[in-house]
């Protein structure tokens, strides 16, 4: 019997990952990518968009985590909580972990992801049913144009920052951002590798610093993605985020009180890598 791979296709990292594939789950296309899940031997299923890997069944705990818990506990009192992207149902899983949020809205324009996620990937999109979840199809980038003070915490939950996903790292969206969130509001949007995307950090920093009083980057290093060490990018309002507001005590993997203060990067590095001078 032949082997199968999937190699991936993404056009904005300078490498390729290659899957081994037991077989392919499902392939189709909806109104806005293609979609596709396979069953790797080492990864479990894989979700696929636009022949980039999106999340694999061993290593998604990393990456949602780390997009839920540091906002949130970074955060006093989440009780209302916006996610745009995020189909797979990762992140709102991990969200609605924590008994002081009341409401959270998921606005992905995709609802094929979303169906597919459910079907496929039950042990991240398991938490669409909960009575604390709003789940909506819509454009996430017009969505929040309807609104200002509502939200405790905005995360983007987004595909990479190109394409029809770039207007969600624009300083425009930031102000949106900005003018959704409460008084004492956190936003978080994962903002590709620290490696491979640098440009990319410093041009949607640079953007959250115009609108946002307290900026920063944290980062996890997530098997799946080009690069391995992933950047997160934070503006809030009121709170700074380097260390839990509270105590910590959900149920997680590896998220914990000290991986929160270990996931920012020292300031001197941090303020280093934001020079246009810098090189890795």
């Amino acid at each position: 019997m032949m082997d199968v791979f999937f190699m991936e296709r993404d056009p904005y990292a300078p490498i390729r990952h290659c899957y081994p594939v037991e077989k392919v789950l499902y392939h189709g296309k909806s109104q806005y990518q293609e979609i596709t899940v396979f069953e790797s031997s080492h990864f479990g299923r894989v979700l696929v968009l636009d022949g980039v890997a999106q999340c694999d069944e061993k290593y998604e705990f990393i990456y949602h985590e780390f997009m839920a818990h540091v906002p949130l506990y970074a955060h006093p009192n989440p009780e209302t909580v916006l996610i745009i992207g995020g189909g797979d149902g990762g992140v709102l899983r991990e969200v609605l972990k924590h008994p002081e949020v009341k409401r959270a809205v998921l606005v992905d324009i995709d609802k094929e992801v979303i169906e597919v996620s459910k079907q496929f990937l039950p042990t991240m999109a398991c938490a669409f049913d909960d009575p604390r979840a709003i789940i909506l199809n819509e454009d996430g980038y017009k969505y929040i144009q309807d609104y200002e003070n509502e939200f405790d915490v905005i995360i983007v939950d987004s595909t990479d920052p190109v394409g029809f996903a770039h207007v969600l790292t624009t300083e425009e969206f930031f102000r949106y951002v900005y003018r959704a969130l409460k008084d004492d509001g956190i936003y978080v949007g994962q903002t590709e590798s620290i490696y491979y995307h640098i440009e990319m950090v410093r041009r949607i920093q640079k953007a959250l610093r115009k609108v946002f009083p307290i900026v920063d980057l944290y980062t996890a290093v997530i098997p799946g993605y080009a690069g391995y060490w992933w950047t997160i990018s934070v503006g809030s309002k009121k709170h700074q985020v380097r260390e839990p507001s509270r105590e910590v005590n959900v149920q997680t993997k590896l998220y914990s009180e000290e991986m929160h203060k270990y996931a920012f990067l020292p300031k001197g590095f941090y303020e280093k890598i934001l020079s246009d001078d810098y090189k890795f």
